[in-house]
């Protein structure tokens, strides 16, 4: 497994869901049963990922230290830091420099979610890669809401267009980028966009330059929503309503991944559920204890 450390960034004003963001952080709001914040967390888990850094406003690191604490209960590894003003998704690599050190490591954004069951074969095999960086491919209605993505048919790389006014293709890549130490130096070198803000796919534009950067597409039976307003997380807490319980599972529940990877027993899983007060939550957990 190359990527053993993961950063999520969660330091978003969330301004476009006003008033709700007005009293509480964007990540900690509900989507359907739990906090946003828990899907980005089980991608990480889901990639094999037990060490990890959460970047928030130095307000919200609080709130987000009596949710998740040390992360023993999971049999993982978290730390805290707190991005001081908002510079865009790369320098999310400057505030972790030394959690990264010199490893692999992988960046997720607060808001991106990932349902359907090929998802982590497909997160298996991008840990398979033995050098370079990579990004996921999702086709999607409004490639131009991001950065999009041309790839040929050998599946080589032939542009990275961000938010291009007419997409060469209906790919575009969500937030869940897996960088090497190298992103280190190509996220220092860079200068603010139109937008005055430090732009991700300048990042993956210093690993294609190098012919360093590997795409993994995402298959059909995944749904990724990037929840940026009101009506995009309705949308995804009515999915996860009804995956859920079509499948009879739960998706993006940080306990029951921890299970199923091993990474504690069905003693402890059975104990940390115990001290959950009453709940929809609680109760499907106890379905898997």
């Amino acid at each position: 497994m190359r990527f053993k450390k993961g950063i999520i960034l969660a330091a978003g004003k969330g301004t476009r869901l006003f008033p709700s963001t007005e009293a509480a952080s964007k990540p900690l709001l509900p989507l359907y049963d739990k906090p946003l914040l828990y899907y980005a967390l089980s991608n990480l888990m889901l990639a094999g990922i037990r060490e990890v850094l959460f970047i928030s406003r130095k307000q919200d690191m609080p709130s987000f230290k009596k949710l998740f604490g040390t992360g023993n209960q999971l049999g993982m590894r978290f730390k805290y830091s707190f991005q001081a003003k908002q510079k865009g998704i790369p320098d999310a690599i400057n505030v972790a420099n030394k959690f990264i050190t010199q490893q692999p490591f992988v960046l997720a954004l607060a808001d991106n979610l990932f349902i359907g069951e090929s998802f982590q074969k497909t997160l298996k095999q991008v840990q398979s890669i033995n050098s370079g960086a990579a990004v996921l491919a999702v086709k999607t209605k409004y490639p131009s809401k991001s950065a999009v993505i041309d790839v040929g048919k050998k599946g080589k790389i032939k542009s990275i267009i961000e938010k291009p006014k007419k997409p060469k293709s209906n790919l575009t890549i969500p937030g869940l980028y897996f960088y090497d130490f190298e992103s280190k130096s190509a996220a220092r070198k860079l200068k603010p966009s139109k937008r005055g803000e430090l732009e991700i796919v300048d990042v993956h534009l210093a690993y294609l330059e190098k012919q360093l950067l590997n795409v993994f597409p995402l298959k059909k039976d995944i749904k990724w929503f990037d929840t940026g307003d009101a009506a995009e997380m309705l949308e995804a807490s009515n999915y996860v309503q009804r995956y859920q319980k079509n499948k009879k599972t739960l998706v993006g529940s940080i306990e029951l991944i921890a299970l199923k990877n091993g990474w504690i027993s069905k003693k402890k899983f059975s104990l940390i559920i115990s001290k959950y007060p009453n709940s929809q939550y609680k109760k499907n957990l106890q379905k898997f204890s």
